[in-house]
């Protein structure tokens, strides 16, 4: 039982970040005084069950992570279970909170492997960012309002209320050292989303289907550049000037979820895609430490499209530029078909 304790006491440290502020919120989540917690801390006195309820409770944690040694149940927290997205705002919100928490860290390293465009690149560019939205309003969160409203660009109302959340969000996002493992399909599901959605009469505009197909352009050559030059930039900035690394690798065997693996001496955690753009997430070290040998394996089999790898960069961006026009290409019939 000592060593349930003890395994208990680091977990609060380690999620508290110091000893010091272990101290104090074990103190007002006990309401206890600040001595006491001092000695329960330290192992000098145990955790009543009351106690130990409080504190899983607050600190988020699972009693299943203490007990159970050998790894066979894994604990997972579903955010988007108990709080309903009801506007753009709540989906961004938490975002932001965690990379205020995360980028200052020390080290703090990134790994993303991907069969679809990570939802930080749309960010960038805000009518990206509103077709995903509008897609996700209509597909997933059930917003209401969304149902009966035809997709327009001028409709974008929301985003001055989160403009300055998703800058903040990129401009922490984007001083994170990042490794990324893409395969070819990471805009199919955009780019078949564009077709669908046009297809059956969404667009107000039918030409915004191809305008999206511009800036997705856009976006892909911008993420060459980063390939190229091996650093994580937001549009306009001066690779030279930035030294946040940036690395890609061509995922050709592996088909994977979306898995976003964080690193670091104080913060470990695991982010997979569920209900896109839903996830779940576990801070179990087992799984990290599986999961870390997993993106060493698959970077060993895929092939680097960073700094030198001018032949294979070339190739890869080709493929999904060609996907692009080829969507373009359907899309002018879809418009001759539907809306001549």
């Amino acid at each position: 039982m000592v060593d349930y304790q003890n395994r208990l006491i680091e977990r609060l440290k380690l999620i508290a970040g110091n000893h010091k502020n272990a101290v104090d919120r074990l103190s007002e989540v006990l309401n206890i005084a600040k001595p006491t917690a001092y000695k329960k801390l330290n192992g000098e006195s145990s955790f009543s069950i009351t106690e130990l309820a409080l504190i899983m409770k607050d600190f988020d944690l699972s009693f299943d992570e203490l007990v159970f040694d050998k790894k066979k149940k894994i604990g997972f927290q579903f955010p988007f279970k108990a709080r309903k997205i009801k506007t753009f705002h709540d989906y961004v919100i938490p975002l932001k909170m965690f990379m205020a928490i995360a980028a200052p860290i020390p080290d703090l390293k990134i790994h993303y492997a991907t069969n679809e465009l990570p939802f930080f690149f749309y960010f960038l560019d805000k009518d990206l960012t509103y077709f995903k939205f509008y897609i996700y309003a209509l597909t997933v969160w059930d917003l209401p309002g969304i149902k009966n409203k035809k997709f327009n660009l001028e409709d974008f109302s929301e985003w001055y209320v989160i403009k300055d959340d998703i800058d903040f969000i990129i401009n922490k996002y984007y001083s994170i050292p990042n490794i990324e493992l893409w395969n070819e399909g990471v805009l199919n599901n955009t780019l078949n989303q564009i077709k669908y959605f046009l297809t059956t009469g969404f667009f107000q505009n039918p030409k915004d289907a191809l305008y999206l197909c511009d800036r997705l352009e856009n976006m892909i050559n911008h993420v060459y550049i980063m390939a190229e030059t091996g650093k994580k930039i937001t549009f306009g900035q001066n690779p030279d000037l930035i030294d946040t690394e940036f690395l890609m690798y061509h995922n050709e065997i592996s088909h994977t979820n979306n898995i976003l693996l964080i690193q670091s001496e104080p913060l470990n955690q695991i982010y997979f895609a569920y209900d896109n753009p839903n996830y779940i997430v576990t801070d179990n070290q087992d799984l990290i430490d599986y999961t870390e040998k997993w993106f060493e394996k698959i970077k060993k089999n895929a092939l680097s499209i960073s700094l030198d790898s001018e032949k294979n960069r070339r190739a890869f961006f080709n493929i999904i530029l060609k996907q692009i026009d080829d969507t373009k290409n359907d899309i002018e019939h879809i418009i001759e078909k539907y809306y001549s």
